[in-house]
């Protein structure tokens, strides 16, 4: 091992890239370590945004993950070469939400420490059937979840994509992005952050949605964020608000989602991780922003969240951060009540209760121990 441990940084997802990105930094500004990142997809723009000059990450062509039923040799390959060159003493990735790619293909060859930050409770991608050494997830609830679905050894070191959340002067950007919308502080603004619509049930829902909004009182805007996967379907989204004589504005290529997120009253959602960004958002603020609502209201997308997630609602609903709406007949009063000042004041006294120790700090040791260096803090 060189004097400077060389640790090896990859995402593919955009969830994952806000992580890679905060440890990537923190371990770099240690002057203890050589950092290198390799990244595709999503993650690639999202990583070059941060600041980061990753290595691109393709096979078979510009192919940079596999389908089922693909064949994984030339994906194996591929990361074999982005170890040769960059010779990690430890690998630190990301994980992807579906099929495999540069993360998954790192942990099958990497041959040396590996480390995964997880995005989601108990998420974990064994489509290559190698796991990570350790996983660094968010909580104690992620520690069990994760080590009695999959069997896996796992550490809680809190989000660390989110303490840069500190950082941010929240109320600004919340009047901001709407004085861009030209939605004062009177008017409610409802944000739809969307998941693929290949997700079962999402395109209902959001039917679901646009019905309890049509002739609300009083007048909501409805803002649309859709899925980084999906953005195409913005055009069919906004006719449909449209044809319901809804107020609605596009937002999906916008700036920067938390802008939107901060200045929405209610942010609604099946199951992103959004609302987990919104809930540590509230946490940063100085003063209450909105609250979150969890669209729930049919059977394919609840079954669905429960074998995709193994959980019926984020950890962080029974905290009060968020309400699930799993009955399109109630998510009309549903709204009415989030909207309320009694419930943008509990969401946002419930929120103090995230954060704790520094992820970053907390992801350095975990590297440090793997690696068997002690002392060097």
């Amino acid at each position: 091992m060189s004097e400077h441990p060389r640790i090896l940084f990859s995402a593919r997802d955009p969830g994952g890239a806000g992580h890679i990105a905060a440890l990537a930094a923190a371990f770099r500004q240690t002057g203890r370590f050589s950092v290198s990142v390799a990244a595709s997809g999503p993650a690639l723009d999202m990583l070059s945004q941060s600041g980061e000059v990753p290595d691109v990450f393709t096979f078979s062509g510009g192919q940079d993950f596999l389908g089922p039923g693909d064949n994984t040799r030339a994906l194996l390959d591929a990361a074999r070469s982005i170890m040769a060159k960059h010779r990690p003493d430890a690998v630190v990735v990301s994980l992807s939400s579906l099929g495999v790619g540069l993360d998954e293909a790192l942990l099958a060859v990497a041959g040396t420490p590996t480390l995964a930050i997880q995005d989601f409770w108990g998420d974990v991608n064994l489509g290559l059937g190698t796991p990570a050494g350790l996983y660094l997830v968010m909580d104690e609830y992620a520690v069990d979840l994760t080590a009695n679905r999959w069997g896996v050894k796992a550490e809680a070191i809190g989000s660390p994509k989110h303490a840069r959340y500190a950082e941010l002067d929240i109320p600004a950007m919340r009047n901001a992005a709407r004085l861009e919308l030209s939605v004062d502080l009177s008017r409610p603004l409802i944000g739809f952050f969307g998941q693929p619509p290949s997700v079962p049930g999402h395109e209902d829902a959001f039917g679901d949605l646009l019905k309890a909004l049509t002739d609300f009182e009083p007048s909501p805007v409805l803002v649309l964020r859709e899925h980084p996967k999906a953005a195409q379907n913005r055009k069919e989204h906004m006719a449909m608000a449209a044809g319901l004589g809804l107020d609605v504005r596009d937002a999906t290529d916008r700036g920067r989602p938390e802008a939107w997120l901060a200045a929405c009253d209610v942010v609604v959602t099946p199951f992103s991780l959004c609302g987990l960004d919104h809930a540590y958002l509230s946490r940063y603020s100085p003063e209450p922003l909105g609250t979150v609502l969890y669209l729930n209201t049919n059977h394919e997308i609840r079954a669905f969240i429960r074998e995709a997630c193994a959980m019926d609602c984020f950890p962080t609903v029974k905290q009060g951060l968020g309400r699930v709406a799993d009955d399109p007949a109630g998510l009309r009063g549903a709204l009415a009540e989030l909207l309320s000042p009694e419930a943008r004041d509990a969401y946002f006294l419930a929120s103090g209760s995230l954060g704790g120790q520094d992820p970053c700090l907390a992801a350095i040791a975990a590297v440090e121990r793997a690696l068997g260096l002690t002392g060097l803090n």
